[in-house]
């Protein structure tokens, strides 16, 4: 069988600038061969459909994570990493569209949310109510502030924020990065469970108010 798609070739065609570390030099590697196994072997599912199967698979990943932190840690990478795979096809394949790209971004957010608040609750485990309802409530708002400060940026200022100013790297790809080792590691030492929650939110923070100050002088 003649690959029509060859993963090294679809790796430079698809990488782009706005993509972080791990997605750039992990997530792709792994999900582009994938996507291309798909699309050589004839099997060409429609984006969204692949959209919705990824979201499926994440909110399982967030049900195992309140069962099995460990297990858990594992599958929110493999989640991050399958999520890539609607956009590769869309793109390769020349569906893209952008009720997809509308649809993608708005179910991310809900895995990203349903993910968080169950790895959340691991932080009643090591501090006292109040303390674990506030880092929990900056780990989930500051990450979705992530995002929706991209999006205003694209509507309001016409403008890709992730390109201005010197990187920050808080995209989604980092930030359940270092969440699925904060879980895998929860098992071994809660306090750097908790560490790296904090570090994430604060990567968040520090990210949203440095792109604010950039487009300001937009």
């Amino acid at each position: 069988m003649n690959d029509i798609c060859n993963p090294n070739k679809a790796y430079n065609e698809l990488v782009k600038p706005t993509d972080g570390p791990i997605s750039r030099y992990f997530n792709r590697r792994i999900s582009i061969r994938i996507t291309c196994f798909l699309i050589n072997h004839n099997i060409k599912p429609q984006p969204n459909t692949i959209t919705l199967l990824t979201t499926l698979i994440g909110l399982l990943t967030a049900i195992t994570t309140y069962l099995n932190p460990l297990i858990g840690g594992f599958l929110v990478e493999i989640t991050s990493i399958l999520d890539g795979i609607d956009g590769e096809i869309a793109r390769l394949t020349g569906k893209v569209s952008r009720y997809g790209a509308f649809l993608d971004a708005m179910l991310d957010r809900i895995v990203d949310i349903s993910i968080l608040t169950t790895g959340s609750l691991y932080l009643l485990d090591i501090l006292e109510p109040k303390s674990a309802l506030i880092i929990a409530s900056w780990l989930i708002s500051s990450s979705i502030l992530v995002s929706y400060l991209h999006a205003r940026g694209e509507a309001s200022l016409n403008t890709n924020l992730q390109l201005l100013g010197f990187r920050i790297y808080a995209g989604r790809d980092v930030r359940l990065f270092l969440y699925s080792i904060a879980l895998i590691l929860y098992v071994f030492q809660p306090l750097i469970y908790l560490s790296l929650t904090i570090i994430i939110a604060l990567l968040s923070t520090i990210y949203i108010f440095c792109k604010i100050i950039v487009a300001r002088k937009l």
